[in-house]
């Protein structure tokens, strides 16, 4: 388990539960920008973010996440993250962040220092969807030691440059989860993984040589 948590952060607040807020535009703008700007004093870097990619961000994602929200409530908590992963896709598709300086406090191996546009953008993600997680769901989700190791963050950085749905996979990664990196951004291929893997099926008796 990583030593940072996507709880060490506050988002910005809401009267209203977090899965609503985050699909209006102008709290997940604001929310956005003030997150940039708390882990930018925490790093030692200025952020410059263009408005209209961080609302394509929005729109992009809102889109990707109706489009494949499951009609069965089991499968609820699993689709958050797998929401997260979209948003992720998104974030580092149109990267409306921009490092005007390089990270003066952020350690010289670290993932700050590394990338920190994506740093800032993947925690975000991660924030949301531990804040989401934990207000519909009574549960916490840990970052793995993944997040720390800075390999990943250089295979992720590299290979989203072709194909962006390796994001998903990142993201799932740093949650403890292994991604399906065939379809990272099918939900319902993981749904049908998992009936496929029920044995005996409904209907079909098990077979006894």
């Amino acid at each position: 388990m990583s030593d940072r948590q996507p709880t060490d952060h506050k988002l910005l607040p809401t009267n209203e539960p977090l899965r609503i807020s985050v699909r209006r535009l102008r709290w997940f703008r604001a929310a956005f920008e003030k997150f940039a700007a708390e882990i930018g004093a925490e790093i030692g870097c200025n952020f410059c973010i263009d408005d209209e990619k961080l609302a394509a961000t929005f729109v992009s994602w809102l889109r990707a996440v109706e489009r494949q929200k499951p009609s069965d409530k089991s499968a609820r908590k699993d689709y958050f993250e797998f929401a997260a992963g979209l948003m992720l896709r998104e974030f580092t598709g149109n990267l409306p962040l921009q490092a005007l300086s390089v990270p003066t406090i952020a350690a010289p191996d670290s993932a700050a220092a590394f990338w920190p546009e994506g740093y800032v953008c993947t925690l975000f993600c991660l924030t949301v969807h531990a804040a989401a997680t934990e207000q519909e769901f009574k549960d916490r989700p840990d970052l793995a030691s993944a997040f720390d190791d800075l390999r990943h963050w250089w295979s992720f950085r590299e290979n989203i440059r072709e194909d962006n749905r390796f994001s998903i996979g990142f993201l799932q990664l740093l949650l403890g989860h292994q991604p399906d990196w065939s379809m990272p951004d099918v939900f319902r291929a993981r749904l049908n993984k998992e009936i496929s893997n029920i044995e005996p099926q409904s209907g079909s008796p098990a077979r006894k040589d």
